[in-house]
């Protein structure tokens, strides 16, 4: 799993620290996601009541750490800030966000109150993940093109699809996740 997860990795790093400011420090950020991501196995390993129990970082998560990260490099630049004071404080309010959120989960499963998600509206839950869907879509987009495109609205994440040269770097990618998408959907 650790030589799929670690290309993955990469990608998710680039998609969360999406703004322009982060682009002096990506390999670093990049080495602290995938160091996040091995803290986060072995903590699920060894804290789980499950004998069998495997952790990897999933995809829902990027949304709010990308969304986050990129409202902090707005407003601190916005302010005349410095790509210093952005790094430092997406990398602590990311952090803090992430334990955070990991500690509800836990209390939530030791109080057993994971049933209350069963409480949600199924078109709720299918929005949600339909707008996951689109999100990684663009990302991929986005990481193909060498461009965010995860900070704009849709029409404007299309647009940029119509540049000749952003649908031939595009093109090889939305191919390869629409191939995939259909092998896993119908094949036996």
């Amino acid at each position: 799993n650790t030589m799929m997860s670690v290309p993955s990795l990469y990608g998710y790093a680039s998609v969360i620290f999406n703004h322009p400011a982060f682009n002096d420090y990506i390999a670093t950020l990049s080495k602290l996601v995938i160091w996040s991501s091995a803290v986060h196995q072995l903590t699920f390993v060894l804290v789980s009541s499950i004998s069998f129990a495997k952790a990897e970082v999933q995809d829902a998560g990027l949304l709010f750490l990308s969304c986050i990260s990129h409202y902090i490099a707005e407003s601190i630049l916005n302010d005349q800030g410095t790509t210093e004071e952005i790094v430092s404080t997406t990398i602590v309010a990311l952090g803090i966000a992430t334990a955070s959120l990991g500690l509800v989960l836990m209390l939530m499963g030791k109080f057993n109150c994971a049933t209350a998600v069963s409480y949600l509206p199924l078109p709720v839950v299918g929005g949600y993940l339909a707008f996951i869907g689109y999100f990684c879509v663009v990302a991929g987009a986005g990481l193909c093109i060498s461009k965010s495109m995860v900070d704009g609205n849709f029409f404007t994440d299309i647009q940029m699809l119509f540049d000749k040269q952003s649908l031939i770097l595009a093109l090889p990618g939305l191919v390869s996740g629409l191939i995939m998408m259909l092998i896993s959907r119908y094949a036996k």
